[in-house]
C-alpha cells in the first residue's frame, strides 16, 4: 500500500471513529440516558416555623384607615387597601365614619383616606392637615376625590394650585421611571375610560409619578411636602387584584424610608412539557420552516428555549402530562413512547429545571357534577379511587425516567382544580408541597385562584401571573405590579401556543420567541437581582416570607428591624425617598434601581444606617 493510499485509509478510519463517537453522544442525549438534576437552593420550613405567622396578624397598628361604607364601591377600595397593608406588614386601625369619629391622629405615623367623599370628615379634615404640617404625619388619599368644599380645603396641602371642580375620563397612564420597579418608560392604555380624574394644576413644589397618556397629562399620583409631614394622593381609583403593587408604591412614597418584606423569586413554567408531541403539520410551522410539529420542536423551539437558559440564567419548572386520552374509568395504561420524554426532560433537567406534576391526561381533578360554566367541555371523574390511581400512576411514571428528581409542584390542567380535588391531593399525595394555578381572577371564571402564601393546610400556594408569548401591555402591567408587591416574576407558557392562533400562532414563532426576549430583557433590567428560582424553590421563599412578621423602630442611628418567624434568611424591599442606605448589620443590600433597594436579612435584627437627607 502506498504512502498516499494508506494515509487517506488513516484519515477514513479516524473519521469514522470521530463520527460513531459523535453519533454515541447525541444519541445519549436524544434518549436522555445521561443527565443531572441540580440541588435545591432552599429547604422546606418545617411547620413550627410556620406557626408564626399569626403574629404579624397582630401587628400593633401604625397606620390609620378611614372609610365611609355608606358611599359607593367602599367595600372594594377598602378591601384593597386591607390586601395590601397586610403583605406590606403595616398594622392598621380601621374606622367606618358612617357610623365612627375620627380618631386621635397623633396615635399613628399614616393615614390612608379610602373614600371619594371627604365632607364627611367635618372639622377632623383641619386637624388631619394640622397633623401632616405640624406633626409630620403622612397621608394617602386614596382615590379621586369630589369636588367639594372639604376639597377645596385640602388643595393648598396637597399640592393643588388651580382647579378642583371638574372631572375629565382617563383613558391611559404614563409612569415616572421612578415611581416603579419596571415602570420607566411604560405606558398603560384602556380601550374604553375606566376611571375619572379631578382636573387640577400643581405647584412646583409637587411630585408627579404618573399622569394621563392624553394632551392634558392630568397628575393621576403625585405627593406634596408641607411643613415636616406628607400627601401623597392618587387621582385615580385603580383597586384590582392587578394594582396591588401600584398601591403598594403609592404608600411607599409617604415615609422617608419604606420597608418591607418581599418573596425574591423568578419562575418559568412549561406547562403540558414534557408530554406526547402532536403529530403532523401545523400551518404556520410549515410555512416557516417547513418542518412537522415534531420535528419543529426538536430542532427549533426547544434550542430556542433553552438558550434563555444560557442567557438569563433561567431555570424551567417543566409539568408533565403522560397522555392525552380522556381515560376516567380506572385503566390507565403506562406510557410507551419514552424517548422523547426522556429526551426533552434531561435536557430540562440538565440546565438546572426541574420536573412537576400536570396530569395523567390533561382533566381538570373535578367528579360528577363540577359546574364548568360554559368555559370548557371537560369528562369528570367518577370516582376518588380513580383520581388517586392516575395521580400516582403519573408520579410513578415521572419517577421512573428520572428518578433523581422529586416532584413536588403540581399545575392543575387549565388551572381548574375542585375543592375535593385539592383535598384528596393533600390527602393521599405528601409529597405534593405546592401548588401553582393562576393568580389573577376576573369575574365568573372557574380557575383555581391563588395568593402568594401558605395555605391552611400546609400546601404552598405559588400562583402564575402572566402567561404565553404575546406579551400585550395587560401582561406587562400586571408583570410590574407582582414585582414591586412581591418582587417575584411568575410566568407560563405551552409548547403549542405556536399551534394556536389565539396564542399568537398567525404571528410566527421568529415574533413569539422575539416578544420572550424582549420581556426577558425587560425583566432582568428592571429586577437585576431577581433570583432564578424553580418552583418548588419559590415556593420555599414563599414560606419565608409568609412567616414573617416585621417590628420597625427609627433613631438618629437608622432603622432598627426585628424580625418575627426569621428562619435563615428574609429579603425585604427598601425604599428611600430621603437619603440613601449605608452600612447594614445582620444583612446586605443592593441597588435594584432608583429609590428601590434589595435587602437580605441574614438575622432576625437588622440595622440600617441613612446617609444623606435628599433623595
Amino acid at each position: 500500500m502506498n504512502k498516499g493510499v494508506f494515509k487517506k485509509f488513516v484519515i477514513t478510519c479516524v473519521t469514522m471513529v470521530v463520527l460513531a463517537a459523535l453519533s454515541v453522544v447525541l444519541l445519549a442525549d436524544y434518549m436522555g440516558i445521561s443527565y443531572s438534576v441540580a440541588p435545591f437552593q432552599l429547604t422546606d420550613l418545617p411547620e413550627s416555623a410556620l406557626s408564626q405567622k399569626e403574629e404579624r396578624e397582630n401587628a400593633e397598628a401604625s397606620c390609620l384607615v378611614l372609610r365611609d361604607s355608606s358611599q359607593e364601591n367602599n367595600d372594594i377600595f377598602t378591601g384593597h387597601v386591607e390586601e395590601v397593608l397586610q403583605q406590606m406588614r403595616v398594622g392598621y386601625d380601621i374606622t367606618d365614619l358612617a357610623g365612627e369619629s375620627v380618631p386621635d391622629f397623633s396615635a399613628y405615623s399614616t393615614c390612608i383616606v379610602v373614600f371619594q367623599h371627604l365632607d364627611v370628615m367635618g372639622q377632623s379634615i383641619v386637624d388631619m392637615c394640622n397633623w401632616v404640617e405640624q406633626n409630620g404625619g403622612r397621608v394617602l388619599i386614596f382615590c379621586s376625590s369630589d369636588a367639594s368644599p372639604a376639597y377645596r380645603y385640602l388643595c393648598p396641602y396637597i399640592g393643588v394650585e388651580e382647579g378642583g371642580r371638574a372631572y375629565s375620563s382617563v383613558n391611559g397612564m404614563y409612569l415616572s421611571d421612578d415611581f416603579m420597579i419596571g415602570s420607566e418608560g411604560f405606558q398603560f392604555h384602556w380601550d374604553e375610560p375606566m376611571s375619572t380624574a379631578i382636573n387640577i394644576r400643581l405647584n412646583d413644589g409637587a411630585k408627579v409619578y404618573a399622569w394621563s397618556d392624553d394632551e392634558s397629562r392630568l397628575p393621576l399620583v403625585w405627593s406634596n411636602d408641607v411643613g415636616s409631614g406628607r400627601f401623597v394622593v392618587m387621582n385615580i381609583g385603580l383597586s384590582e387584584k392587578t394594582t396591588r403593587g401600584f398601591t403598594c408604591a403609592c404608600y411607599s412614597l409617604l415615609e422617608d424610608t419604606c420597608v418591607y418584606p418581599v418573596i425574591n423569586a423568578s419562575s418559568f413554567f412549561l406547562d403540558d412539557f414534557p408530554s406526547p408531541v402532536p403529530m403532523g403539520d401545523g400551518q404556520y410551522i410549515r410555512q416557516t420552516y417547513n418542518r412537522d410539529i415534531s420535528s419543529f420542536y426538536s430542532n427549533v423551539w426547544w434550542p430556542d428555549m433553552l438558550q434563555f437558559c444560557d442567557d438569563y440564567g433561567v431555570k424551567y419548572t417543566g409539568v408533565v402530562i403522560e397522555t392525552y386520552e380522556e381515560e376516567v374509568d380506572g385503566s390507565f395504561p403506562r406510557q410507551q413512547e419514552l424517548e422523547r420524554f426522556e429526551h426533552f426532560g434531561a435536557l430540562l433537567l440538565g440546565h438546572g429545571g426541574e420536573i412537576g406534576l400536570h396530569g395523567y391526561n390533561h382533566l381538570p381533578l373535578c367528579f360528577n357534577g363540577f359546574d364548568f360554566k360554559g368555559e370548557v367541555d371537560y369528562e369528570t371523574w367518577n370516582r376518588r379511587e380513580d383520581v388517586i390511581t392516575a395521580v400516582q400512576e403519573l408520579i410513578d411514571f415521572t419517577s421512573m425516567l428520572f428518578p433523581e428528581n422529586q416532584p413536588s409542584v403540581y399545575v392543575p390542567p387549565s388551572n381548574i382544580l375542585s375543592e375535593e380535588g385539592r383535598a384528596l391531593l393533600k390527602e393521599e399525595f405528601p409529597q405534593i408541597k405546592t401548588i401553582s394555578s393562576v393568580y389573577l381572577y376576573v369575574d365568573g371564571q372557574i380557575e383555581y385562584t391563588q395568593e402568594f402564601e401558605v395555605a391552611e393546610d400546609g400546601i404552598v400556594e405559588f400562583p402564575r401571573v402572566i402567561s404565553g408569548a404575546l406579551l400585550d401591555q395587560y401582561m406587562y402591567w400586571a408583570a410590574i405590579n407582582t414585582l414591586n408587591m412581591y418582587y417575584v416574576n411568575s410566568h407560563f407558557i405551552h409548547p403549542d401556543d405556536v399551534l394556536d392562533e389565539d396564542r399568537g400562532a398567525a404571528l410566527g414563532w421568529e415574533q413569539l420567541h422575539e416578544n420572550l426576549g424582549n420581556y426577558m430583557d425587560w425583566l432582568y433590567t428592571s429586577a437585576p437581582n431577581i433570583r432564578n428560582l424553580v418552583a418548588s424553590d419559590s415556593a420555599r421563599a414563599v414560606q419565608r416570607y409568609d412567616a414573617l412578621s416585621v417590628e420597625r423602630s427609627d433613631d438618629e442611628d437608622g432603622i432598627h428591624l426585628r424580625l418575627t418567624g426569621f428562619w435563615d434568611e428574609a429579603y425585604l424591599m427598601v425604599r428611600c425617598n430621603k437619603g440613601k442606605p449605608g452600612q447594614v448589620a445582620g444583612g446586605t443590600i443592593e441597588h435594584i434601581a432608583g429609590d428601590y433597594y434589595l435587602l437580605r436579612a441574614t438575622e432576625a435584627q437588622v440595622d440600617i444606617s441613612i446617609e444623606g437627607e435628599t433623595a
